[in-house]
């Protein structure tokens, strides 16, 4: 007996361009880039994202309303091998609302982009950018000791 036949399959049903929730790394840069000594915890936060298909590749699903929201989150140092905890804010943008656009053309000649402009939208990219697969070299902080930091 073929077991796909006794199967009940649903339609498909396309992806429509929405907010939806994606969860993205807290990074040390996005409290400090000049300083790579310390962590932060949670190492990664839910955001609200648009994502999803429009009609054609013509056009994109883009954010057309953001929010800008603040978190606190925990700074751990460690300083003579021994944590020290602070609490910190950062930033995230969530997406509000959502709409298919036209997609932006690549240009034929791309113009030579300036180093600030360059590492400005990297700086843009990095925070946007979906979670990864943590680092395994992170320095794990106890249940107990995060909810003592918070309180």
């Amino acid at each position: 007996i073929n077991n796909t036949s006794l199967t009940i399959h649903s339609p498909a049903q396309q992806a429509l361009c929405k907010v939806r929730t994606e969860v993205v790394e807290v990074t040390r840069a996005m409290l400090d880039r000049s300083n790579a000594n310390f962590l932060l915890w949670p190492p990664c936060v839910e955001v609200q994202r648009c994502s999803g298909c429009c009609n054609t590749k013509s056009l994109q699903c883009v954010p057309v309303v953001t929010h800008t929201r603040y978190l606190q989150v925990m700074k751990v140092q460690y300083m003579n091998k021994k944590p020290t905890y602070a609490k910190a804010v950062v930033s995230v943008v969530d997406h509000v609302e959502c709409r298919c656009q036209p997609a932006p053309r690549s240009p034929v000649h791309k113009k030579k982009s300036s180093q600030k402009q360059h590492s400005r939208q990297h700086r843009n990219q990095t925070l946007t950018r979906p979670k990864k697969k943590m680092r395994k070299n992170r320095k794990r902080i106890s249940k107990a000791a995060m909810r003592a930091m918070l309180m």
